[in-house]
């Protein structure tokens, strides 16, 4: 999904939420792996290690009420991703602050992978004027990730 960074600007209110960025690899390992544990079944180490290595231009942690409520990755570009929702945090909340790291970041045009169980996502990015750009489909022999929580970055980092 994609929308002009500019429209969504417009339409964006403050949620309330703090921002920090991610401490360096290993040291953000044990809270972002909770999470991942939690959202997919499986801890994304050497994925997290690899975007805080450099690829990712922004990588924050996002905490309301002083608890943790998620993570996202922000590129250059605007591109929000990996983006991952605490399964107990306002999801709207949490996507609505990334999207505000995303515009604050200087990009003409805000982007991000939605999957379609993420259905208070999806409804928050539409309200902003978010558009389907490319749509996706995973096939899986078996059911995995809570994937109403769980922004992936792209296709290949499913």
């Amino acid at each position: 999904m994609a929308a002009p960074a500019q429209a969504v600007a417009q339409n964006l209110v403050d949620a309330g939420c703090d921002i920090t960025a991610i401490a360096p690899w290993p040291e953000s390992g044990e809270w972002t792996g909770r999470i991942d544990q939690e959202l997919l079944g499986f801890r994304r180490d050497m994925h997290h290690q690899f975007l805080l290595g450099g690829v990712a231009a922004r990588a924050v942690r996002i905490e309301h009420a002083g608890r943790t409520a998620g993570y996202a990755y922000i590129s250059a570009q605007g591109h929000v991703g990996p983006l991952a929702i605490a399964p107990d945090a306002d999801a709207k909340l949490v996507v609505t602050t990334a999207l505000r790291c995303a515009v604050e970041g200087g990009a003409r045009q805000v982007s991000m992978i939605v999957p379609g169980r993420a259905d208070v996502v999806m409804q928050t990015a539409l309200a902003l004027g978010f558009r389907i750009e490319e749509p996706l489909v995973l096939m899986a022999w078996r059911p995995f990730g809570n994937w109403s929580n769980y922004l992936p970055r792209t296709p290949g980092f499913l």
